[in-house]
C-alpha cells in the first residue's frame, strides 16, 4: 500500500506541474481556431510520417508506444516497440508566433533519432545544459559539457531526485510521468533565471536543428548566365534508403523471411521494399517475385 501511495503522490504531483507549465504558456487548443483541433488514431507508419510533416509550429512530449514484448531484430534500441512500427505522439500547438521547439536533456541526439528512424528533420531543438550555461554562472562553473544529465539539472534546479529507470519507453496514453514534466520545469526555471539576471536570451547558443545528409553535403551551383533564378537548384547527393526500408528489403532478400512473419516485424513490410529498391536502383531483386510479394499485401498493392 505504501509503494501505491508513493505512485500516486508522484503522479499527482506530476500533473500540477504539468498544469503550471500550461498555465503559464497558456497552452490549450481552445486558444486557437485555425486549424480546428483533430485527433486521428492511425495504424500506418507512412500515414502518420504525412500527419507529421503538415505541423507547421511547436511540437513537443515525444513518447513511444509501450512495448510488451522485445523484438529480436532490432537495429534502432529505444526507438522500435514490438511491433517492430515505432508510434509517437507528438503534441500540436498551433501558434505561429512561437518557433518550432522541442524540450529535451539531449536535444540533437533525440533529433538524429528522429530523422534516422522516421525522416523528420527537426528545427530550435534546445539543449537545457547549454541554456543553463547562457542563463546561469553558477551552473558554467560547475559543470563545462554542454550536455548535462537531466537527473543532475533536476536535483540542482527542482531540488529533487529524478530516478531514471532502465526502460526506454513509455506510454503515451497515461498522464506525462515526472521525468517528462520535470524536463519543462527546469527549461521554466531556467527562462525565469535569464529574466532574473536581465540577459538577453541568443537561441543560437542553446538549439539546434537537423537536416538531412543530402543538404548537409551538398553544394549550391552558381550559374553565370542570364537564366531565371528558379533553375539555379541546389545539388544534392542521393538521400540513402530509409533505415527501416533496408530492415525490410534484408529480411526479404537474404533472409527469405515469409510475409506474416516480416509484417509482424515491420508492418506494412511491402512498401518498405519497394523503398529501399527505388531508393538504391543498385540493390538486386528478382521483379516476379517482388510483384508477387507485394500483391499479397493489399495496402502495398494499392499504394505501388
Amino acid at each position: 500500500m505504501q509503494g501505491n501511495n508513493c505512485h500516486l503522490k508522484r503522479e499527482k504531483e506530476g500533473r500540477h506541474n504539468h498544469e503550471i507549465y500550461r498555465q503559464k504558456f497558456k497552452i490549450a487548443y481552445t486558444n486557437y481556431c485555425t486549424p480546428s483541433p483533430a485527433v486521428v488514431y492511425t495504424h500506418c507508419e507512412d500515414e502518420a510520417k504525412k500527419l507529421v510533416q503538415t505541423l507547421e509550429s511547436t511540437k513537443a512530449s515525444i513518447m513511444i508506444m509501450p512495448a510488451a514484448i522485445v523484438p529480436l531484430d532490432l537495429t534502432s534500441s529505444g526507438t522500435t516497440n514490438s511491433t517492430g512500427a515505432t508510434l509517437r505522439q507528438i503534441d500540436y500547438l498551433a501558434d505561429p508566433g512561437k518557433p518550432n521547439e522541442t524540450v529535451s536533456g539531449k536535444g540533437l541526439d533525440d533529433g538524429k533519432k528522429l530523422y534516422r528512424d522516421f525522416g523528420i528533420t527537426t528545427q530550435g531543438l534546445v539543449e537545457l545544459g547549454a541554456l543553463a550555461h547562457v542563463t546561469d554562472d553558477t551552473f558554467s562553473s560547475m559543470y563545462k559539457r554542454r550536455v548535462v544529465s537531466l537527473a543532475k539539472m533536476v536535483a540542482m534546479y527542482l531540488e529533487c531526485n529524478l530516478v531514471k529507470s532502465k526502460e526506454c519507453t513509455s506510454n503515451w496514453e497515461a498522464d506525462l510521468n515526472n521525468k517528462m514534466v520535470h524536463s519543462l520545469m527546469v527549461h521554466l526555471k531556467l527562462l525565469d533565471l535569464a529574466k532574473a539576471g536581465n540577459k538577453e536570451l541568443d537561441p543560437t547558443q542553446y538549439t539546434s536543428s537537423v537536416d538531412p545528409p543530402s543538404q548537409r553535403a551538398g553544394s549550391t551551383k552558381v550559374i553565370s548566365s542570364p537564366m531565371p533564378l528558379e533553375f539555379n537548384v541546389p545539388s544534392l547527393a542521393p538521400t540513402p534508403p530509409h533505415l527501416q526500408y533496408m530492415r525490410a528489403y534484408n529480411l526479404w532478400h537474404h533472409r527469405n523471411t515469409p510475409l506474416d512473419k516480416m509484417c509482424d516485424i515491420l508492418k506494412t513490410g511491402g512498401s518498405y521494399m519497394v523503398g529501399a529498391i527505388q531508393a538504391d536502383m543498385s540493390l538486386p531483386f528478382n521483379m516476379s517475385k517482388l510483384l508477387e510479394l507485394v500483391k499479397m499485401e493489399a495496402g502495398s498493392w494499392s499504394q505501388h
